[in-house]
């Protein structure tokens, strides 16, 4: 996967969730990928995907968010995680894409 269709990939797998959720999926995946300290309930959701069987969509767009972001080197990682952070916590930008 290039870099842009990772970048499409997340945002698609996020954007059906309300804004508090694309938030903190967003916080999840930062943490992730390094960025940021796991709290408890980051932990719990990264042991239920991990776990695997039928996941509420909410956590199914995080593990398939992250696995997409796998397929990057880190820079492009980084770039890509900052792009849909700003991309999906603008309230504008969601509400022109969901239109």
């Amino acid at each position: 996967m290039d870099e842009i269709t990772v970048m499409r990939a997340v945002c698609d797998l996020l954007l059906p969730l309300s804004a508090g959720d694309r938030a903190a999926a967003l916080g999840w995946l930062t943490a992730m990928l390094g960025e940021g300290e796991l709290s408890a309930s980051d932990r719990t959701a990264a042991e239920a995907i991990m776990a695997g069987g039928v996941l509420p969509y909410g956590l199914y767009a995080r593990g398939a968010a992250l696995a997409a972001l796998g397929r990057l080197d880190a820079a492009a990682r980084a770039r890509a995680a900052r792009w849909a952070s700003s991309v999906l916590l603008d309230p504008a930008r969601t509400r022109r894409r969901t239109r």
